[in-house]
């Protein structure tokens, strides 16, 4: 539906496309089944600072496999498991440094509300910077952490403050323009510009390029682009696509094909080790979808040819479909394309992501045995207390 509004009335697609800690999204029964193994052997031998931090970890992977199969109400309640978990430990062990690890999934409970469309209710568990800073109490939860334990925190975790400030950031971007309304989320920035550090400015300015550019402003948003100063390449990957998107929607073609196939001509040709794959990734596939919409199917092609050989060492499996369908819908003569057409009913009939198995009218795999056998594995650890030796 949005694909084809934005035909219509010029708009074009456009979301974050910026290094955010993306993970890549590998078949979900094989890291379904290393994530089970890896908290049974974490756990064997009771606790300490570092494993409670590993098994924690291994825990919010799990959350988001249980998440991405599309079983939200699992993923919401492995979160509250580990948060009750690490209540315990941290009262049993008297060591309030594991509290640190609280952080991740009340954070992700809130995300969890955004993919419901509780927006103002995800809106406290992205606002703990604001806790940490001031040196305020907080209760995650089950977990409470005093004023005078943030200290110890961070001693525990040196990196906790630039992640809280990048979820204040960029998570409250995120749900406000998931309503659907760009002004919430412009407002939204100004507030955000004067509370958080300068080192969240390139997200706050690309949250604002994508609601410019959804609100129809895509002049307000070129002149954006121009103020960003992003200082990795693979930022400015970012922000030239917001550029070719701006130019797009103004039907600056020529502008726009100019930078578009110059952007294709070097990604194609590089392998960026600047960049998460992750990201990479969605840079790949919003560059080909910005080449279709400028009718240069050509290079387009290279891009999705481009983005299903990166997925061969670095698998994304509903990005890898991306670029298959992308490739036989503009080469369907190609010499490779019945290899194309055998890898997409593969995977469309092997994929547990919820967003793959759509594609063919499924429904979600919510009883899979390796599913199944995740959720008992963090609740069996969770239930594994034990002995606790604090750090030296």
């Amino acid at each position: 539906m949005e694909k084809a509004r934005s035909q219509r009335d010029g708009t074009v697609d456009v979301d974050f496309m910026t290094d955010c800690e993306r993970q890549l999204r590998t078949p979900l029964d094989v890291w379904a089944g290393n994530l089970s193994s890896s908290l049974e052997s974490i756990s064997r031998d009771g606790w300490s600072q570092s494993r409670v931090r590993s098994a924690a970890a291994h825990m919010n992977l799990a959350a988001l496999v249980v998440a991405n199969a599309g079983d939200l109400p699992s993923a919401e309640r492995l979160c509250r498991t580990q948060l009750t978990w690490l209540a315990q430990v941290a009262s049993e062990s008297g060591d309030v440094s594991v509290l640190g690890s609280a952080v991740q999934p009340w954070v992700n409970l809130g995300r969890l509300h955004v993919l419901t469309g509780s927006i103002e209710e995800s809106l406290p568990h992205f606002r703990l910077a604001e806790h940490l800073r001031d040196r305020k109490p907080v209760r995650l939860g089950p977990c409470r952490i005093q004023a005078d334990m943030w200290q110890p925190l961070v001693a525990a975790e040196p990196d906790l403050p630039d992640v809280l400030w990048n979820v204040f950031v960029l998570d409250q971007l995120k749900a406000h323009l998931r309503t659907g309304d760009p002004a919430r989320a412009l407002s939204a920035a100004v507030t955000l510009r004067e509370a958080a550090p300068a080192g969240t400015y390139r997200y706050i300015v690309e949250g604002e390029i994508i609601a410019l550019l959804r609100s129809s402003r895509a002049e307000d948003a070129l002149q954006l682009v121009a103020q960003a100063g992003p200082a990795t390449t693979s930022d400015e990957i970012a922000f030239l696509l917001h550029q070719i998107a701006a130019a797009t929607s103004l039907r600056r073609s020529e502008d726009a094909r100019r930078l578009a196939t110059g952007l294709s001509a070097f990604v194609t040709q590089s392998d960026l080790p600047s960049a998460e794959p992750a990201t990479f990734l969605r840079q790949l596939k919003q560059l080909a979808y910005l080449l279709e919409r400028l009718g240069e199917p050509h290079y387009a092609l290279a891009v999705h040819l481009h983005g299903m050989r990166t997925c061969h060492e670095r698998m994304d499996e509903p990005l890898f479909l991306n670029f298959i369908e992308g490739a036989l819908r503009l080469a369907p003569e190609h010499g490779s394309a019945s290899h194309w057409r055998s890898a997409r009913e593969d995977l469309l009939a092997s994929s547990l992501y919820a967003e793959v198995r759509r594609r063919r009218g499924a429904s979600a795999a919510l009883d899979h045995p390796s599913l199944r056998e995740l959720v008992v594995s963090v609740e069996a650890t969770a239930a594994r207390v034990g002995p606790y030796v604090p750090a030296v």
